[in-house]
């Protein structure tokens, strides 16, 4: 179908015209709306104002028309209003900045630590401090841990809680394993997806005590082995009674250094010695009280040379003797301190403040028995100092239905203290006593929030719950993962509008327009959305396969560029920018040349030629590395080149492609199996300096130049036609069999036919070339004649190149740099 492109302010993209074959181009420029002033290009051949306009589109045709009137003041004004809006040389510098240089391997080293990029054991880990997976196409994805997990007991079953995030994003999501097994065949296991905005009903958001992990907690009948820790002093500063607490004060000695660095309140037994009066006179005895011990404070006689130091202990919850302790008089002749806590199991503290307390108890139970146990619970602060008023004690028990056999009965107690949302400390302590056939353990203690309705607006999760085993063998790592599918905006090519309902797309073209418009935020204006899609489609009518796309961006510090090329380069697609827009090539067969250069539209300045005599660069073959559909590891595709053929096998020193943003072997395999036949047919490159004509050409054509210094390769312009019979610019000799290409008045470049010498000028030659409109210098009205190319049909081939780079330079003048061509490339 013919392609009209109208390019009215230079920076922006070109608009775009389809129309039909056969259409009669000046009836339809006659029903468009242009300046008076505007230059028609036709496949390459700039019109002059005389030329004729009422010539039929063909099947291939493409025009370019220039809406820029030429006076000055005129294109100022155009200009000028955009100046405000979107900058001519910003919106250059910002594509410069985002377009880094060329790189095959375009992905390579970009990935952090998303398990998804991974080449080893894939895991859910939490990312902290990264990027979110930026999935897109079809990926194995192992989603990030959102939260600490969570398990509660249930009927003496333990399920476990994973909330995880699959990426930025909606996907389609299936095959939910862990690791290769599907989550549906596993006891007790369920999950439910969350995409963008939906509002998860509940999520226990829970955080694991660091410092639990399976304490015994010990009977009272165990109290034998108690205390643990004592000390005593001889002399007491002072003991003092009041408000039901006591405060004994010391001169400071090591014995007591321990019990200064106790978290309190802390369970202990003291000894004092005490005075008081009976009906029968003074009383002087010692008692052993039990207390919390809530303060040791260390402080000194204020001396400035050799200070003395004192130890004031403080004593709450006093329990002991039935002695009128409140009216006694505490004696300075006897202090033992001793520490009673072993008889409990900790105290614990909290990570984080919550509003519940998730207790994990165990009891491992004989015939008919129980354990009983108290929990205390006190509110701290930073410091994890008490806070006055905030204990609360409960009370637990397990029994046992079994007379005989034994059982551990697994249990979660949810408590919610009364003094609200802080942290807290938690001891436990048996109130019976323990036995082989009574055992009870603290597995864990969670701190939970509970949130209700939680909205995520742009990622999708997944809360999974599993049934854990009880007796497992051995620990193992977290591998729940889905095979999930990016949804992405497209393209109408029929209205040429974006159309930015998403749905699941791998096609390369889908997710690089959905990046630059939709992450990137980047305008329509910027970027060749219909030359996008025109590579999109040929790729489809081949095989859609080999436009696939899929992969993982999990580093913020990827530049937009970097992202456009590694995904283009999976379809084998160059990116550039051609005039501050964003625009497309693929590596593809070209069916004919673009245009031909030579001495007529070149200049000799920055003219070279190299050859090499061996596969380029001493490579004998290709290696290209892709991401396996079924292991999600890397897997390999080599070939090796043997004379002028390709054989499957590792080659000594391969050419490496880095491709894990491809998962498809077919897609891997043709790409081998390309670079390789490259590596043979493509052993040339040149650069030239192109005049006026260079501007109507981009990478990846492929365009006609003969060798300047190939006396059998011979070109110029055509001065005359009669008949069969051609004049032209330059002499010619014939040397073998040769045949000839010239472009016609619209610029096309002919098909190769059979020449032979004048016999009557040597500025010449025959060929029975059909009647095409010609272009012919008459130095006034037709000022770019058409040219030709004469050589032997080998010679022909050798002057077929694609443009590998475009630099415009000074005067009107764009360097070329240019890569051999050979349909043998893409057989």
């Amino acid at each position: 179908m013919p392609v009209i492109e109208i390019q009215r302010v230079p920076g922006l993209p070109k608009d775009r015209a389809l129309v039909n074959a056969g259409t009669v181009f000046s009836e339809w420029l006659g029903q468009e709306s242009f300046h008076r002033d505007i230059r028609i290009n036709v496949n390459g051949i700039e019109l002059q104002p005389d030329d004729e306009l009422a010539f039929v589109l063909n099947e291939n045709d493409r025009v370019i028309i220039f809406d820029q009137p030429k006076s000055g003041g005129l294109i100022g004004t155009i200009l000028n209003p955009l100046e405000h809006l979107n900058p001519i040389k910003f919106t250059q510098k910002v594509l410069s900045a985002l377009m880094p240089k060329p790189n095959t391997n375009a992905a390579s080293g970009n990935s952090k630590t998303s398990p998804n990029n991974s080449l080893k054991g894939q895991t859910n880990i939490a990312r902290n401090g990264e990027a979110k997976p930026d999935n897109f196409g079809q990926v194995r994805a192992y989603p990030d841990l959102v939260q600490e997990s969570l398990f509660e007991y249930v009927s003496n079953l333990k399920y476990i809680t994973e909330l995880m995030c699959f990426g930025i994003g909606r996907y389609d999501v299936s095959s939910v394993r862990f690791s290769e097994t599907n989550l549906g065949s596993m006891a007790g296991a369920s999950y439910t997806v969350y995409q963008p905005g939906d509002a998860i009903p509940v999520v226990n958001e829970g955080y694991q005590f660091d410092d639990v992990d399976g304490q015994e907690v010990p009977g009272v009948n165990e109290s034998g082995n108690f205390p643990i820790e004592s000390a005593t002093a001889s002399t007491v500063v002072s003991g003092i009674y009041a408000g039901g607490q006591i405060a004994m004060k010391i001169e400071k000695q090591a014995d007591f250094d321990y019990f200064m660095d106790l978290t309190f309140p802390h369970p202990v037994t003291f000894t004092i010695n005490i005075s008081y009066q009976t009906t029968g006179g003074t009383v002087t005895e010692d008692i052993t009280l039990s207390a919390n011990l809530i303060s040791a404070v260390e402080t000194n006689d204020g001396a400035v040379v050799d200070p003395v130091y004192y130890y004031t202990f403080t004593f709450n919850r006093l329990s002991g003797p039935s002695v009128p302790i409140e009216s006694a008089t505490i004696n300075t002749t006897k202090f033992i301190l001793n520490d009673n806590a072993a008889l409990m199991v900790g105290p614990f503290f909290s990570p984080v403040p919550s509003t519940q307390l998730w207790l994990h108890t165990q009891s491992g139970l004989g015939g008919n028995s129980e354990t009983n146990w108290k929990v205390t619970i006190w509110k701290v602060d930073d410091d994890n100092n008490q806070i006055v008023g905030t204990d609360q004690t409960f009370t637990y028990r397990q029994t046992t239905p079994h007379d005989h056999t034994s059982e551990t009965f697994y249990r979660t107690d949810k408590l919610t203290p009364a003094a609200g949302y802080g942290r807290y400390a938690i001891s436990f302590q048996r109130t019976d006593n323990s036995s082989d056939a009574s055992r009870l353990q603290v597995e864990e203690i969670h701190a939970v929030n509970i949130r209700t309705n939680v909205v995520h607006a742009e990622e999708t999760l997944v809360m999974i719950k599993v049934r854990a085993t009880e007796n497992a063998t051995s620990g193992r790592d977290r591998k729940y993962n889905a095979l999930i599918t990016r949804h992405v905006i497209s393209y109408d090519m029929e209205t040429q509008q974006v159309d930015y309902t998403i749905r699941p797309s791998r096609k390369f073209a889908d997710i690089a327009l959905h990046n630059w418009l939709v992450v990137a935020q980047q305008p329509e204006s910027s970027i060749d959305i219909f030359g996008l899609y025109q590579i999109q489609a040929k790729i489809d009518a081949i095989d859609p396969r080999l436009g696939y796309f899929d992969y993982t961006f999990d580093d913020e510090d990827i530049s937009l560029g970097s992202r456009m090329e590694t995904i283009c380069d999976a379809a084998s697609v160059s990116v550039y920018d051609d005039n501050g827009v964003l625009s497309f090539s693929r590596d593809e067969r070209k069916t004919s040349a673009s245009t031909i250069f030579n001495r007529s539209n070149t200049k000799p300045d920055g003219y070279s030629l190299s050859y090499e005599m061996t596969l380029p660069g001493g490579y004998d073959g290709v290696e290209v590395q892709f991401r396996n559909p079924d292991t999600n590891k890397q897997d390999f595709v080599r070939y090796r080149v043997s004379g002028n053929t390709i054989v499957e096998g590792a080659p000594v020193k391969a050419k490496k492609f880095e491709m894990l943003y491809v998962r498809n072997r077919f897609q891997a395999d043709e790409r081998a199996i390309r670079e390789c036949r490259r590596l043979i047919y493509s052993r040339m490159t040149m650069a030239i300096t192109a005049m006026a004509d260079g501007e109507w050409v981009n990478i990846g054509d492929m365009v006609q130049v003969p060798d300047t210094y190939d006396t059998n390769q011979q070109a110029g312009y055509i001065v005359s036609r009669s008949g069969n019979d051609f004049e032209t610019s330059e002499r010619i000799n014939f040397s073998g069999s040769m045949f000839v290409q010239i472009t016609d008045a619209l610029g096309n470049t002919s098909a190769r036919y059979p020449a032979s010498q004048r016999a009557d000028t040597r500025f010449g030659f025959t060929a029975a070339i059909p009647a095409v409109e010609l272009n012919l210098y008459d130095g006034e009205d037709i000022q770019s004649p058409s040219r030709y190319v004469i050589a032997t049909s080998e010679e022909l081939d050798a002057g077929q190149w694609t443009i590998t780079a475009k630099q415009p330079g000074g005067q009107g003048t764009t360097a070329l740099t240019l890569a051999e061509y050979s349909d043998s490339i893409y057989q």
